[in-house]
């Protein structure tokens, strides 16, 4: 196996980007006594920074051994008969892990965590944000988790559930939100299944963004919950149980219509796992 494809290497370089990462998170981003009177917008622009320290490392990685980043990353093209379902599951996922949430926080007898960090105090803030989230995150999280190391997992032996469960716990690390663990993670393993289906990232790129955005809206317009969500008790449900629905139509139809050949060839470009 060429040192392209090494285990060992993919494996260090991403943890030492994670690890960075993790660390100004922790020291820089969410320390309050450094970030507290930082301007939003600024605030939004590291972050986005911090995201792109994730890929960064394994593009330039794959670019030093002049490799395609289209066949590093999974980036193939989707069936067009296919977006329907995506955006099934986008939707679908969203109001999964809401459900997931609520009986996290049941079964912790704890508050629902707010997300304050993506209230935007400014509308213009409202452009960097959704730049962050809606683009530069599912761009970035997708390529590393579902692309590169779900890739290099795969071609090392793995089998295909034991390597979305560990990049899914990965991505779910990578979060530093204990209370959303549980959502994250099934998230992470809904995320690899279809990466591993459809061979590509680009359906979970778009799932990620739909997701994202709908977060985004949901924190800063929140009189959309309280008017409709919250209106009556029966609402609330209908809606859950109607999203959770659309999520396993478009997961069954993904399983019975999305047929990739994987047979693995020798020359770059090729259709290897």
């Amino acid at each position: 196996m060429s040192q392209y494809y090494n285990y060992k290497t993919a494996m260090f370089i991403f943890l030492m980007s994670l690890i960075a990462f993790l660390i100004l998170m922790v020291t820089f981003y969410y320390n309050h006594d450094m970030m507290g009177s930082t301007p939003q917008a600024l605030r939004y622009i590291v972050l986005g920074l911090f995201e792109s320290m994730l890929l960064v490392p394994l593009l330039l990685y794959v670019i030093g051994n002049r490799k395609s980043v289209k066949h590093a990353f999974r980036i193939r093209p989707v069936p067009s008969g296919a977006f329907r379902d995506i955006l099934f599951v986008a939707v679908g996922l969203f109001f999964l892990l809401e459900l997931v949430n609520m009986l996290t926080g049941a079964f912790f007898e704890t508050a629902q965590g707010t997300g304050s960090h993506l209230k935007v105090l400014y509308p213009l803030n409202f452009i960097l944000i959704f730049i962050v989230t809606v683009i530069v995150t599912p761009v970035v999280e997708e390529a590393v988790f579902r692309g590169y190391l779900l890739r290099v997992m795969l071609r090392n032996k793995y089998s295909a559930f034991v390597a979305i469960l560990l990049t899914s716990l990965l991505f779910t690390f990578s979060h530093l939100s204990y209370w959303n663990a549980p959502a994250i993670f099934i998230a992470g393993m809904v995320l690899g299944y279809i990466a591993y289906k459809f061979y590509s990232i680009i359906p979970g790129i778009i799932i990620h963004a739909v997701f994202n955005l709908m977060i985004l809206l949901d924190i800063n317009i929140p009189q959309v919950r309280e008017n409709i969500m919250y209106a009556k008790p029966f609402v609330s449900r209908v809606i859950l149980a109607g999203g959770i629905i659309m999520l396993f139509i478009g997961l069954l139809n993904i399983r019975q219509n999305i047929s990739i050949h994987r047979k693995r060839k020798d020359h770059e470009g090729g259709t290897g796992l």
